[in-house]
């Protein structure tokens, strides 16, 4: 049966979204890295050097987005000038729990990739424009992958060559794969009334699911990278940890090659910060690679703070301990700030010697952290209740999981930790019956208070019944309340729930079927990742498996 070109071509776009954790960090808001204040070769030297980043925004009411990344993971690792990559455009490997890489698509912008308008690409989509979250609604929130690229390499060699590369990961980093996706895209490729005229003769992609635990795959990617810096501070756990996390690595065996491809797919009439990005490297070619780990985690600011240590509140450095940066390379830490947060002062600092910056109008505050040593933190300093008091939403489940024919007993909680009230509390968590209206939804989804005071909580409970056994999400419980005047919203993360009297057995008997499925499985996680990229791919019936 032939792919469906439009998921083929969305799925090739994916890859280029493993470096969002990368350009998050050059991008957020109006808060751009400016050429002319930087100096035009400054990510050619990030990248030639070697670099890590240490990125944290923190919203309006204390809630933090934390990404750490480095630049020039070591290709002896990578084994990125060796024949197997010959050939390869990219290699991605991305593990994610929660909705993480949603949200850094969300800080940067879906304009990025610039992947809707135009000539070329808007015909790769049927001439329609390609929203960003249709991939992440079909993938899920849970995944562990690695794509791999070719271009224009015969079928056999990139066969032969994928293997390779197979194996070498699995020795160098311990990973377990699956293939999930072994797809070639030329001229016959297409229905030829599109009379496409492709920008190379072939692509190969090959996609890979990576069978280790989620922790597993975040160790393997902060093993990979270089430990004399901000390594030997962090506590790993912050990330393998929260309920909304991903690592990654993104290796370009010749960036020159992928200025190239990224070129050809965007709109040269509209410029876009991937446009800028590009011509800031105009001469770089050879292997680069991208390492990253990142979460989104739970307020740590509140209405009786008046500092943020990003290193111990942040990333688990202990009280005890220092920070220094690479023994070699550059080390830099960036943290953008809201606008309710009125900053007095940020240590260290230095701004007559040009090694940190604070700009006011966009909230961003910059360290070069290569130049302090034994540092015991970077620290932002602001008034105390510029932030709420801190508020907390928790969703459970009972039971955990449930065969078909039986009921679960959901609870979403706010709980007011205080000092201050807050006021309009309203709590909700509706859409499920919507998602899946073969379920049975009794009880109350959402709820309001006018008042809700220190130490006191909110809660809803309702029940639902599953008919039928897979894997069925759960959206975002949303409690919106205010305080002092303004407004203000959080949510529960994106949650998956198990209805199988057999899972394993399950997912066996699909992979014996072919991966056939039935109906419009849009935002459903499936048995894992595996089940969504199918669903991506296959148009077919056969056996229901999921709802």
């Amino acid at each position: 049966m032939k792919l469906n070109y439009k998921h083929a071509l969305a799925l090739v776009a994916l890859v280029f979204i493993m470096s969002v954790p990368a350009v998050a960090a050059l991008e957020n808001g109006n808060a751009v890295l400016a050429q002319d204040e930087f100096g035009e070769d400054f990510f050619v030297q990030l990248i030639e050097n070697g670099a890590e980043v240490v990125f944290a925004n923190i919203d309006r009411q204390g809630q933090p987005a934390v990404i750490y990344g480095q630049l020039g993971v070591p290709d002896s690792a990578l084994g990125l000038d060796l024949p197997m990559y010959d050939g390869c455009i990219v290699m991605a490997l991305v593990a994610t729990h929660g909705e993480l890489l949603a949200y850094a698509l969300d800080l940067v912008g879906a304009d990025l990739f610039n992947f809707t308008d135009g000539g070329f690409a808007a015909a790769q989509f049927g001439g329609e424009g390609m929203n960003f979250d249709q991939i992440f609604d079909l993938l899920g929130t849970d995944f562990s992958l690695m794509f791999n690229i070719f271009i224009n390499v015969d079928a056999g060699d990139a066969a032969s060559r994928m293997g390779q590369i197979r194996t070498h990961m699995a020795g160098e980093f311990g990973f377990a794969f699956s293939l999930l996706l072994d797809l070639r895209i030329d001229d016959s490729f297409f229905p030829p009334e599109m009379e496409i005229e492709l920008p190379f003769d072939s692509i190969h992609v090959y996609i890979h699911q990576v069978t280790n635990t989620f922790e597993n795959a975040v160790d393997a990617v902060l093993d990979v990278m270089d430990q004399t810096g901000f390594l030997q501070s962090i506590d790993r756990t912050v990330f393998s940890g929260a309920d909304a996390a991903g690592a990654g690595i993104l290796a370009v065996p010749d960036m020159g090659d992928l200025m190239d491809l990224i070129e050809s797919f965007s709109n040269e009439t509209a410029p876009s910060p991937m446009s800028f990005v590009t011509s800031q490297m105009p001469d770089l070619d050879g292997p680069v690679a991208i390492a990253a780990a990142g979460y989104i985690g739970e307020q740590v600011v509140t209405s009786e703070t008046d500092h943020l240590n990003i290193f111990e509140d942040l990333l688990g450095k202990s009280e005890a301990g220092v920070v220094n940066g690479l023994s070699s390379g550059q080390s830099l830490v960036v943290v953008n700030i809201p606008e309710n947060m009125n900053l007095t002062s940020y240590l260290p600092e230095n701004e007559a010697m040009n090694l940190t910056f604070y700009d006011e109008g966009s909230g961003m505050v910059f360290w070069n952290a290569t130049a302090y040593t034994d540092q015991s933190d970077y620290t932002l300093n602001f008034e105390e209740g510029d932030f709420p008091p801190l508020v907390t939403i928790e969703r459970t489940f009972t039971p955990a999981s449930t065969a078909p024919g039986g009921s679960t007993l959901v609870t979403v909680t706010v709980l007011n930790h205080g000092p201050e009230e807050i006021y309009n509390v309203h709590l909700w968590d509706e859409g499920f019956a919507e998602r899946y209206p073969l379920t049975t939804v009794t009880g109350t989804t959402n709820e309001t208070y006018a008042v809700l005071m220190d130490g006191q909580n909110l809660t809803i409970t309702y029940t639902v019944q599953f008919p039928n056994e897979g894997r069925y999400t759960f959206d975002n419980a949303i409690v919106t309340y205010d305080f002092e005047g303004e407004t203000y919203a959080k949510q529960t993360h994106v949650e998956g729930y198990d209805v199988s009297s057999d899972p394993v057995g399950l997912l066996s008997q699909m992979i014996a079927d072919g991966w056939p499925y039935t109906g419009i499985m849009i935002g459903v996680v499936g048995l894992g990742a595996v089940v969504n990229i199918v669903l991506m791919l296959r148009a077919g019936g056969g056996k229901v498996y999921q709802v």
